[in-house]
């Protein structure tokens, strides 16, 4: 959306561009006229914007991310003779978990 104001910028100082600015004014053989001072701003011009996009972007998935995958934390409660684990998960398990709170695991028999 900005580039036609860096073209238009160009050619209203393409003067002032081409006398101080243009990294070829002292290669007047190059007939560069200030192309690269345009390329670079266009380059630059792109790059923010692509920065800005890729922020954006990241900051939507992280939004997302976060909005799906709460973290739940959860403790399992054994009788004496079991062993007691409490469990972090990071994830949505509330759906599997809902209606059992307390799952016996008994120990391997050997």
């Amino acid at each position: 959306m900005l580039v036609p104001f860096v073209y238009l910028d160009f050619e209203l100082r393409k003067d002032e561009v081409v006398q101080q600015l243009c990294e070829n004014r002292f290669k007047p053989q190059l007939h560069c006229d200030g192309k690269c001072y345009l390329t670079k701003r266009l380059q630059q011009l792109a790059e923010d914007n692509a920065s800005k996009e890729a922020q954006k972007h990241a900051s939507f998935l992280k939004k997302i991310v976060e909005d799906t995958f709460e973290e739940l934390t959860f403790t399992v409660e054994f009788p004496a003779h079991f062993i007691v684990v409490n469990v972090i998960q990071s994830a949505p398990l509330h759906f599997l978990l809902s209606k059992h709170d307390q799952v016996l695991i008994k120990p391997p028999i050997g």
